[in-house]
């Protein structure tokens, strides 16, 4: 996968995770209520997270019920534009659930934290630093992230400390309690086809598996899918993907023509005259090739 070198001077979300940990650590301190419907879902691009499941959310609208919001939810005003979402999507969607069926005017709106001198890069790595927060992730999501993290970044950047030549994987490896390499392989697998990250989420790919058909053309990653869909993927398999490979080649790896099965065969015990050994032999031999030609 190429990758182009980008010369940056920080990635903006190594400021911004820190600022924004503290924030959804905090109780609803200068917090600003917004009315509900004034309220549109950060771009799918950017929100690209699964909703919280029914039992989930069940939860979180019992917690609001029982305990109030306890963190507000994070908003971008723009000028003439309306107020997106950025972190509390799911809270917001537990507010409306709650407002429609209570009717109670405490729901009609909810409380925000607006920000407004933000750049759309900024506000990108808001929806991606917070979900990596505040939630646990598929693998997919995990992937989708980082890639999107460090395509905002860049494939080189400075540190923090002004310091050149640092690696953005570390840099992002740092902010997100991973490593270096964990951070590569997630990158990676952030360009697989999605027939392949559903297998991913699924548990019929490995991480070792996606990180290698990364690499491969679109075409042959949606074929692959189909065949690892069908059978899934064994570790000598893995080990025998190489990029380059023909469309033959990858079905004969998933798909082998089956091997002719070989007769069962007994061992026999004759005695024949020494001198006739080799006559009988012969005469054997030829009756058996005789038999499997007209088998």
């Amino acid at each position: 996968m190429a990758l182009k070198t980008k010369q940056l001077s920080s990635p903006v979300g190594a400021a911004l995770l820190p600022q924004l940990m503290s924030e959804v650590a905090l109780p609803q301190k200068g917090a600003e209520e917004l009315p509900i419907d004034s309220l549109v879902p950060a771009t799918k691009s950017w929100n690209f997270y699964a909703p919280l499941p029914d039992d989930k959310m069940l939860e979180l609208i019992t917690s609001i019920e029982e305990n109030g919001l306890l963190h507000p939810i994070v908003v971008w005003q723009q000028p003439g534009k309306p107020t997106m979402v950025l972190s509390g999507h799911n809270r917001l969607e537990a507010f409306r659930r709650l407002y429609q069926v209570t009717g109670q005017e405490k729901y009609a709106k909810i409380p925000c934290t607006i920000k407004k001198d933000i750049t759309p890069q900024q506000a990108q790595e808001i929806v991606v630093d917070s979900n990596w927060v505040q939630r646990t992730l598929s693998p997919s999501e995990k992937a989708r992230s980082i890639s999107q993290k460090y395509a905002l970044a860049g494939r080189k950047a400075r540190s923090t400390n002004g310091n050149s030549g640092v690696s953005t994987y570390d840099i992002i490896a740092q902010q997100y309690g991973l490593s270096g390499r964990q951070i590569a392989r997630y990158v990676k697998l952030g360009s697989l086809q999605d027939d392949l990250l559903i297998l991913l989420d699924d548990g019929k790919l490995s991480l070792s598996a996606g990180v290698k058909l990364a690499d491969f053309p679109p075409q042959q990653q949606k074929l692959a899918a189909k065949y690892i869909q069908q059978q899934g993927i064994t570790s000598a398999q893995t080990a025998a993907l190489k990029v380059g490979m023909e469309d033959t080649a990858l079905k004969e790896l998933f798909c082998p023509a089956p091997q002719p099965q070989k007769p069962k065969t007994v061992t026999l015990r004759i005695d024949v005259p020494e001198q006739l050994q080799q006559e009988f032999l012969q005469m054997a031999k030829s009756w058996l090739e005789e038999r499997a030609g007209t088998s």
